[in-house]
């Protein structure tokens, strides 16, 4: 984790010195999500309901030759618990993110997004610290939303979904992962 911290952190230090607009945000994971923790192919036994949590992020947006297409890093992490046990999901992710913006007047934009990179997986169980173990695997993110300019800052709101493209192994066992989210955020 802390050579994919120092990567990240080295990244984005290279992209905040480079002309770019710095985008901060946050807000809800939805529950609902299944963890399937334990042998494939996976049984019933095996799986367990995600609740609610949180996810934080920041991004950056490189304008295009093309008008309202941007690109950039964006990274993000979350933390979900399982019911019922006192288990919990962090993943922290960094994906190459392109975007597209259509305008529906002078201030008022709608927007769609996808992007491809790593999503680290750390899965904790104070109860069972045995299981306890990460991996980083390869995955995908989509987005939908809706921007709003004000005179400096622009505010936002998005549903964000991420997905590995494979299950990543934590203790020899496999962990699927997705996860929803619900942000709010600004741009500067």
């Amino acid at each position: 984790m802390r050579k994919f911290f120092i990567c990240t952190s080295l990244l984005f230090f290279t992209a905040a010195n480079a002309s770019a607009g710095l985008e901060v945000y946050g807000g809800p994971t939805l529950g609902g999500q299944d963890l399937n923790y334990g042998p494939m192919p996976p049984s019933s036994p095996n799986l367990r309901n995600m609740d609610a949590g949180v996810a934080l992020g920041a991004g950056w947006q490189f304008a295009t030759p093309v008008s309202g297409l941007t690109f950039g890093p964006d990274l993000m992490w979350t933390s979900q618990d399982y019911d019922p046990t006192d288990a919990n999901l962090e993943s922290l992710s960094l994906m190459l993110h392109g975007r597209y913006s259509y305008d529906l007047s002078t201030a008022l934009s709608v927007f769609v997004g996808v992007g491809a990179g790593f999503i680290e997986l750390e899965y904790e169980q104070p109860s069972a610290t045995f299981l306890n173990g990460d991996d980083t695997i390869t995955g995908f993110q989509a987005e939908v939303g809706m921007a709003y300019q004000l005179p400096t800052v622009t505010i936002f709101s998005a549903v964000k979904y991420q997905e590995g493209f494979d299950e990543g192994t934590i203790q020899s066992e496999s962990v699927e992962y997705n996860s929803t989210s619900a942000v709010i955020g600004i741009r500067f």
